[in-house]
């Protein structure tokens, strides 16, 4: 599958983000990370370190004396960091925050590491200790079942804490975010939590609501702040395209600038397919479409194409069509990921498909392959 967007799992160990700032104020920007390392050789080199698009790239270097290492800039907006050291497996999260910041790194278990100082590294200690209460809670319940697994009775009630505490996992980036209103790193977690496929919608709306406006008016969380808005429009919209929903009507132009409106061409099942010449994934697709296309046309099946494809791209447009013997409605824009046929049906990945009854009432989604076949043989032999 082709998609639009690069989406990144959230968690200090695991993917961090880098929020980007300009000032002239050095002295008031000014940071000092002082990090005891007890047990730490002298001379073993210690970095600080930054996520960018996947890569971890080092921003700074110091050199352990006495257990002791230091790191000093200047930083204008609080930034999700990482230090790590050599011959230690694993790395420290941290928010690198104007001020003085201090750490006790553990070598033996540096996920433990203790941050204090500003108050964005505050809540960055809360959310991994809460965070970290509930693996830990998960945890001692996998040592349970191992001890009971032949007890019926006793595997059923820890599978019934487990599900408690999963759904406390879902939710604990909202309640933290709740919790810490006026921290930049809470407006952070929920971007992160938020670019989750499948996240509480109304439990992020009430978290995006509980931050205060001062973090989210600060010049520097205002992408983050329209990136979460519209994660939660686009979640919203999904809603509102599940299966027992009315799929919105559209209309398009076809390759001869003939409009077409769906629910003029509605059959007793359609097919609604995203997809572009340019998809190599949806190429991959179209002989599956022709056969279930020809084996059930007859029967009322109907299928319209929406090509993703670009304004300079029509005949690349219309070449695939006739390769791909695509002998249905075909419909396009030419205005690539910003069609709004695509956008009217939060369609940011493709090949996508929605199935549709004879009412336009969606019955299924993102079915490919032998599961929409599947699904029209149910629905039509």
């Amino acid at each position: 599958m082709i998609n639009r967007f690069f989406f990144f799992s959230f968690w200090i160990a695991a993917g961090l983000s880098l929020m980007f700032g300009c000032s002239t104020e050095s002295s008031k920007n000014s940071y000092t990370v002082s990090v005891q390392a007890d047990g730490v050789l002298d001379g073993i080199r210690a970095y600080l370190n930054v996520n960018e698009a996947g890569k971890i790239v080092k921003t700074d270097t110091a050199v352990v004396a006495n257990g002791q290492f230091e790191f000093k800039g200047t930083v204008v907006t609080p930034e999700l960091r990482t230090i790590t050291v050599d011959g230690i497996t694993g790395q420290a999260g941290m928010v690198l925050e104007a001020g003085k910041t201090n750490v006790v790194l553990y070598k033996d278990s540096i996920f433990k590491t203790e941050i204090s100082g500003g108050p964005n590294n505050m809540a960055f200690m809360a959310y991994k200790t809460g965070f970290q209460e509930l693996n830990d809670r998960m945890n001692a319940l996998r040592e349970q079942f191992m001890a009971v697994r032949e007890d019926a009775e006793a595997v059923k009630i820890l599978r019934s804490k487990s599900a408690v505490i999963r759904d406390e996992m879902k939710s604990f980036g909202f309640a933290f975010v709740k919790n810490y209103p006026n921290s930049d790193f809470a407006l952070m977690v929920l971007d992160g939590v938020t670019g989750q496929p499948g996240f509480d919608l109304k439990l992020a709306e009430e978290a995006f609501g509980a931050v205060g406006d001062e973090i989210k008016t600060k010049s520097y969380n205002l992408e983050t702040v329209q990136n979460i808005s519209t994660k939660l429009s686009n979640a919203a919209l999904s809603q509102n395209l599940s299966a027992g929903s009315k799929a919105p009507d559209f209309t398009a132009p076809n390759p001869e600038g003939e409009m077409i409106t769906l629910s003029h061409i509605l059959g007793k099942v359609t097919v609604l397919d995203f997809w572009a010449s340019w998809c190599k994934p949806c190429r991959v697709e179209n002989p599956n479409f022709v056969r279930i296309y020809n084996q059930y046309h007859a029967k009322g099946l109907e299928i319209i194409s929406v090509s993703l494809d670009r304004d300079n791209q029509k005949q690349r447009w219309l070449d695939a069509i006739a390769k791909d013997q695509l002998n249905w409605h075909n419909v396009s824009n030419l205005k690539f990921w910003n069609d709004p046929v695509a956008k009217l049906y939060n369609v940011n990945a493709i090949p996508a498909t929605f199935i549709l009854d004879e009412n336009g009432t969606i019955i299924a989604d993102r079915l490919r392959g032998a599961a929409l076949e599947a699904k029209i043989a149910e629905l039509l032999d």
